[in-house]
């Protein structure tokens, strides 16, 4: 039964708030930890119910430990969560003691949520920095996993809470789109474009870094394949 109810979990899609990337108080690494934790330690699995985690339930120190931070932190960050204006975390009492609710109703709107398979969140919370996890879901809004859509470093700052007039955050968005390349969940390409030039007043040629999502099949086989046996 235990088995059976680890193998629904890796198949589960986990939704998760993408409408206040902008919002510096959005600690998506805590959040995303949470959703983890709802799916490991309830019943609910299906992709398009709010997801609950009663407190009681929630080891703190765990959490700590798998995203090597102190659980100072954690406790400090899940508050800010909490007052967040977005109200992607609510705190409410019930009969079996103080539950965590993470409304997700409209997860099915791409402009609110985006959905993601368990192993892929639970590797993209534990192992990456938080702005790294913030450009893969923006970009999740705006391309999928059959066509290539372009973003410039520019708009993806912008949209992660990060000011685009600033060099160190620009190399913030090409670092995290790099390590998101090399662990398979997005896929890029350049390509040849053209635009009007109002001064030359034709058209030039420009290259433009497309993007793509990568699916679970190919995520899951290049972790497979980098495996130490």
């Amino acid at each position: 039964m235990l088995e059976n109810r680890k193998q629904i979990q890796k198949e589960i899609y986990l939704p998760i708030a993408t409408y206040c990337l902008k919002d510096k108080q959005y600690y998506i690494k805590e959040y995303g930890a949470l959703l983890i934790k709802s799916a490991e330690n309830s019943d609910i699995f299906n992709t398009h119910k709010n997801r609950i985690l009663y407190k009681n339930k929630l080891d703190i120190q765990e959490i700590a430990n798998e995203l090597n931070v102190n659980k100072a932190t954690i406790q400090r960050n899940i508050k800010k969560l909490e007052k967040l204006d977005f109200k992607i975390l609510k705190i409410e009492n019930t009969l079996n003691g103080i539950v965590y609710c993470l409304p997700s109703e409209n997860n099915i709107d791409l402009n609110k949520f985006a959905l993601i398979n368990y192993e892929m969140l639970k590797k993209i919370v534990n192992k990456f920095k938080s702005n790294t996890i913030k450009v893969y879901f923006l970009l999740k809004t705006i391309t999928t996993e059959t066509n290539f859509k372009p973003a410039t470093n520019s708009f993806i700052a912008e949209n992660i809470g990060l000011s685009s007039k600033s060099k160190n955050n620009l190399d913030i968005i090409t670092s995290s789109v790099k390590t998101l390349e090399e662990n398979k969940y997005i896929e890029t390409k350049k390509v040849n474009v053209y635009e009007y030039d109002k001064e030359k007043l034709r058209e030039v040629p420009k290259i433009r870094k497309v993007y793509r999502i990568c699916n679970f099949d190919e995520w899951k086989k290049e972790i497979d394949k980098n495996k130490v046996y």
